[in-house]
């Protein structure tokens, strides 16, 4: 019985492993149909992107591969990097891709949200008028990705 319980809980921490991202085919995605509405009331602290797309990953991983894809919406910067401004919700992140092909709809806060609290150097450092693209990452690491596909960058309509 004590070789029983040994063997079940091995084969439970050799399951809770870690995985090796490294193992993974790197993919590429395509984002087509993208739609883009801007909501903001800046007097409120208020402006989001209602997003929706189509998108389509190749190599796409299935099993094994949970939690592999996401998506976000990156602000381009003055130095020439990008930004995100959503925050993970535990360890999912709020745009996950589970499917090779498919349709997403959603909300994005950008930098200038209340929800976000960006600091001043942060808000300093976005390049305006606000540009932006939605991205598709493929996870490399633990806390790492890769971009794998983007839409054309583009511009907000907010004046500041």
């Amino acid at each position: 019985m004590r070789k029983l319980g040994t063997s079940i809980a091995f084969l439970a921490l050799a399951g809770c492993a870690s995985t090796n991202y490294s193992d993974f085919v790197m993919g590429e995605a395509f984002i087509s149909k993208l739609e883009i509405n801007e909501i903001h009331n800046l007097k409120r602290g208020k402006h989001k992107l209602k997003i929706s797309f189509a998108y389509e990953i190749s190599e796409y991983v299935g099993v094994g591969g949970a939690g592999l894809y996401n998506c976000s919406v990156q602000f381009l910067t003055l130095n020439g990097t990008t930004t995100t401004t959503v925050i993970t919700r535990g360890r999912h992140l709020p745009c996950e891709l589970d499917n090779a092909k498919g349709e997403i709809s959603i909300t994005w806060p950008t930098i200038l949200d209340k929800t976000f609290s960006p600091s001043k150097e942060q808000l300093a450092q976005i390049k305006y008028p606000m540009e932006y693209y939605v991205a598709i990452h493929q996870r490399t690491g633990e806390n790492t990705s890769k971009i794998i596909g983007k839409s054309p960058i583009q511009v907000s309509s907010v004046k500041i």
